[in-house]
């Protein structure tokens, strides 16, 4: 009986010690699936509470005005729906887990959260996959913002310097007033479209004011250059165009193919227009517009001066194709006179025919003229054309007139040779007469025989030059080669008899002042007496230096002066 009821008491024992394991174990394994269904839990309000939605109103206000990104945006939208739908399920998931759970149905809640575990798994990528996209939009904004905060300090440094620069831009000041405060409008309309998220509008603000400002800038650094151009280089020169045209009409030179006036009014109208944009402070095309008139002006100027210069040219030629033609009716008067009179003396070419073209041409040449004149005094046509014709005409004249000079030339040489070798025969005659004066007139003892023969030469010589002066017709060519060759020679004899004359009278002199001294030097008589022997045999040459050579014995310095003092 007490050993029954001993095994009875060890099995109740062994009763209640299983039954508080198996309690404990339950309660353990609660606890534990708890912890994992908390877990979940979390994991779950971690990815539920991601802003998707506010970041997808976001994105798709960035991108309304952006047929790509709207498209981009609307894929997402989509992708987020079917995301949202997946987390709902979860949700669903979540709340029968726990109900089972509740029921002590461990089992079956182990293997529903490994599938809301997976499932979970599967929404953080889809979710992570739509936020990574919308933060892309996030980051946008935010560099937006930063844009705007750069451009809004840009702004101020700009602001500042026009504001120090109030003087150098005074013309353009309210202008640039006017620019900086329709920036400021555009800031604020700016940070209104970015509160109502519409980016891709603010966006387009924000680079509209980076480039106004831009522009601003750009105004301002040209704006001084072009004041000082448009205010004064530009009306300076327009100033001196007008009274360069001015001075132009009143000169009577044709300027109607160049249309300054027209070109004038234009660059004028330019002008103020470009005026108002400065005082406007823009400068967008005025810089293109002023070099451009500066350019036209300056063409103006030099096809005015062409022109004035031109007209100036084109009256002197034509005074001097008036010249030209004088001179040519009096050398074609001239010439023909000349071969009517000369034509058979001299045996000249037929000149009539040539002689009558040459009338026609001065008659063509003297109408020429006059048109040139009635142009240049009507203003009918552009002088740079007169002045072609003048010059064409001038040309024209110059070729007759050489050709006329030519005539003239051979007639000049045919008469002026006849007068030369008469000319030149007197003188020759002259010559041959005084050589022979010389010779009869010293009678020196001893005479070369060449001597008489060059005399007789020379006396040829004159007869040839006196026969062809009288032939008809005169053969010049020969005429002044026969006299060139008489002048050479004849010249030639007559300084070698005047050598030979004047040797001999030195000789006599010298010897005639030693004759003083014979009887006082033996050795100048001596000398003195070779000296008359050599004079006496021709030898005028060696007589001379024997007896100036003895004497400057006596007269060491000066034996030639005292000679010619005894002469």
């Amino acid at each position: 009986m007490k050993r029954e009821y001993l095994y009875i008491s060890f099995a109740v024992l062994v009763l209640i010690t299983v039954i508080a394991i198996f309690v404990t174990t339950r309660k353990n394994q609660k606890k534990k699936l708890r912890k994992q269904l908390d877990d979940l839990y979390v994991r779950f309000n971690s990815v539920k509470t991601i802003p998707l939605a506010f970041k997808l109103n976001k994105a798709q206000a960035m991108a309304r005005r952006n047929e790509e990104m709207t498209a981009s945006v609307a894929e997402y939208y989509q992708k987020y729906e079917e995301t949202e739908k997946h987390i709902n399920n979860v949700q669903d998931m979540l709340d029968n887990a726990d109900d089972t759970m509740n029921s002590v149905k461990y089992k079956e809640a182990i293997e529903m959260m490994k599938n809301i575990s997976d499932e979970l798994d599967s929404c953080e990528e889809e979710v992570k996959h739509i936020d990574d996209f919308l933060e892309e939009f996030s980051r946008k904004e935010d560099m937006q913002r930063e844009y705007s905060t750069k451009l809004k300090e840009k702004f101020r440094v700009v602001k500042t310097t026009i504001n120090k620069n109030a003087q150098l831009l005074s013309i353009s000041f309210d202008g640039f007033q006017n620019r900086l405060k329709e920036i400021e409008d555009l800031f604020s309309s700016s940070e209104e479209l970015m509160y109502a998220s519409d980016y891709s509008a603010a966006q387009e603000e924000l680079e509209n004011i980076d480039q106004k400002l831009e522009d601003i800038k750009t105004s301002a650094n040209a704006i001084p250059k072009l004041v000082k151009d448009t205010k004064g280089v530009l009306p300076l020169m327009i100033d001196e165009t007008k009274r360069e045209l001015a001075l132009t009409k009143q000169r009577g030179v044709y300027i109607e193919h160049l249309d300054i006036e027209n070109k004038m009014a234009q660059i004028e109208a330019d002008l103020n227009a470009d005026v108002r944009d400065l005082t406007a402070a823009r400068t967008e095309g005025v810089k293109a517009r002023v070099s451009s008139a500066k350019d036209v002006l300056n063409e103006l100027n030099e096809k005015l001066a062409e022109e004035n210069k031109a007209f100036k040219l084109a009256r002197e030629t034509n005074d001097r194709v008036y010249g030209h033609i004088t001179d040519m009716e009096k050398v074609e008067n001239y010439v023909r006179i000349a071969y009517d009179k000369e034509s058979a003396r001299f045996g000249l070419v037929d000149l009539k025919d040539i002689l009558k073209t040459m009338r026609e041409s001065i008659e063509k040449y003297r109408e020429g003229y006059e048109n040139i004149n009635s142009e240049l005094s009507g203003c009918v046509k552009p002088a740079s054309q007169i002045l072609e014709e003048a010059q064409t005409l001038d040309t024209s004249i110059e070729a007759d007139m050489k050709t006329l000079y030519s005539y003239k030339t051979t007639i000049d040489k045919s008469t002026d040779g006849e007068s030369r070798a008469q000319t030149q025969l007197t003188k020759l005659q002259l010559v041959v007469s005084e050589v022979e004066t010389k010779l009869a007139e010293y009678d020196l003892p001893t005479i070369d025989e060449s001597y008489k023969v060059d005399l007789k030469k020379s006396r040829d010589y004159i007869a040839r030059i006196r026969e062809l002066i009288s032939q008809i017709p005169i053969d010049i060519t020969q005429l002044n080669t026969l006299l060139d060759e008489a002048i050479d020679f004849i010249y030639k004899f007559y300084n070698n008899i005047n050598n030979v004359v004047g040797m001999g009278m030195m000789v006599e002199n010298a010897i005639v002042f030693g004759n003083k001294y014979r009887s006082t030097y033996p050795e100048i008589d001596r000398e003195l007496s070779k000296a008359e022997f050599q004079y006496l045999n021709g030898e005028y040459t060696r007589a001379l230096k024997t007896a100036i050579s003895c004497l400057e014995t006596l007269f060491p310095e000066n034996a030639d002066e005292k000679i010619l003092e005894n002469a």
